[in-house]
């Protein structure tokens, strides 16, 4: 059987809720040739001062789904880079993109820092650039 997608996948992925101060994911994730195994890295972004710095390391991984319309569905957990006791990083995120290697979708994410409660952010656009391998 043939491999539909013999080269890695590769993109540079933007989530957000488009909303002024909202926070924004920039990722850059990548799916090896012939797998459904996601790796990358990512930082998380914010119109606040001061502006968190929460560089995080993604790993999970990606299906398609079969019913109705067909979406690629991304879930990742997250880890802060370099991992240390009160660092603020993004440690769920699930995307689910509008068709196979589709360049939009949606998504949400939960980020951690030094607080009890997570911050979650649902309902974010997803815009991905996919690039060339």
């Amino acid at each position: 059987m043939s491999n539909p997608h013999p080269l890695n996948q590769t993109g540079i992925f933007t989530i957000t809720t488009g909303a002024d101060g909202a926070p924004t994911v920039k990722a850059v994730l990548t799916v090896p040739a012939g797998t459904s195994i996601v790796n990358g890295t990512g930082e998380l972004n914010q119109a606040i001062n001061p502006p968190p710095h929460a560089p995080t390391a993604f790993t999970g991984v990606v299906h398609a789904t079969g019913l109705g319309s067909t979406q690629q569905i991304f879930s990742l957990q997250g880890h802060a880079i370099p991992p240390r006791l009160g660092a603020t990083y993004i440690s769920q995120l699930v995307i689910a993109l509008d068709g196979i290697w589709a360049s939009k979708g949606t998504g949400s994410f939960m980020v951690y820092n030094d607080t009890p409660h997570p911050t979650v952010v649902s309902k974010a656009l997803v815009s991905v650039e996919w690039l060339a391998q």
